[in-house]
């Protein structure tokens, strides 16, 4: 039903490091089992990442005045439409939500889950930040629910850090609705009907049952999330969670707290290892949860 399909090439070069005697170059070609897209399995040497020098990164970004601090966010940052919203400014407790200055969807939001400047991993894990701005985006969607009926498609982002992609330092999530799915939302939705369609099974409740078997990337449960490595990775470190509940608006508070749980053990594991940021993305209607990084 599920097929985890794989082929290793590889050709020969002559080693610089070995006298320039002749070495197999190997490379593992793996097939998603649900998209059929390719990755592949690159054999780098072992080691552990040097510890991010985040001093420096800290003094640029507080020379450049950050618009995401609460001494600056009033009158440095966007307001919302309010025949949309009802305000100009979405405060839910600490979490702060605003219009992203680039828009990337028809409604793209950003929320700033922290007061404080900075937080490493560990402090987004013990404050909850990400859990916590991901409640406040999904009020946030909610009012565009009520008054975009055309807006179908949601999803929550995060690239954390400057090592992702990020361009502020300042703890924040993005979340982003419109009437469009993105290319691989797209993908991962066209396929998960066609698989029900003719198994008349969900996807993600069979392979996260084949993994279980395998015992080969199936990590664990936190409550009712089931968390795992992806067969075909997207990146160096890429781990995915699977929700009971398919739809965005149907997770109710409980899996939440359980998600939080796993991703809280998913950010020590990263410090752990010096890894400094991450990307993070959340795609509802096709039950999966992915963060990774490189």
């Amino acid at each position: 039903m599920i097929s985890l399909r794989k082929e290793i090439q590889s050709s020969i070069y002559l080693n610089p490091f070995n006298a320039f005697e002749p070495q197999e170059g190997k490379v593992e070609i793996r097939w998603d089992p649900l998209t059929d897209l390719t990755s592949r399995l690159i054999h780098f040497p072992a080691r552990k990442l040097e510890k991010f020098d985040v001093e420096s990164a800290i003094s640029l970004s507080l020379s450049a005045k950050c618009p995401f601090c609460e001494e600056n966010a009033a009158t440095m940052t966007a307001r919302l439409d309010a025949t949309v919203f009802g305000s100009e400014h979405l405060q839910f407790e600490e979490v702060r939500v605003i219009p992203n200055l680039l828009t990337f969807d028809k409604y793209s939001l950003v929320a700033i889950i922290s007061r404080e400047h900075y937080l490493d991993l560990r402090g987004l894990a013990n404050k909850g930040s990400i859990k916590k701005g991901i409640k406040a985006l999904l009020d946030a969607f909610q009012l565009i629910r009520q008054r975009d009926s055309r807006v179908q498609y949601f999803s929550l982002n995060c690239n954390y850090m400057p090592m992702s992609g990020g361009s502020l330092i300042h703890p924040h999530i993005q979340g982003l609705a419109g009437e469009y799915p993105t290319n691989f939302h797209r993908i991962m939705l066209e396929n998960c009907t066609t698989f029900y369609r003719k198994n008349k099974k969900v996807f993600w409740e069979v392979y996260m049952e084949k993994e279980k078997n395998l015992k080969e990337r199936y990590i664990g449960e936190a409550g009712s999330t089931i968390w795992y490595t992806p067969y075909a990775p997207k990146g160096n470190i890429d781990i995915g969670c699977v929700f009971h509940q398919p739809g965005l608006f149907s997770i109710k508070d409980h899996e939440w707290n359980d998600f939080s749980v796993g991703l809280n053990k998913v950010l020590q594991y990263l410090d752990n290892e010096n890894v400094g940021g991450f990307n993070l993305t959340i795609f509802p209607g096709s039950f999966r949860y992915v963060l990774s990084y490189g």
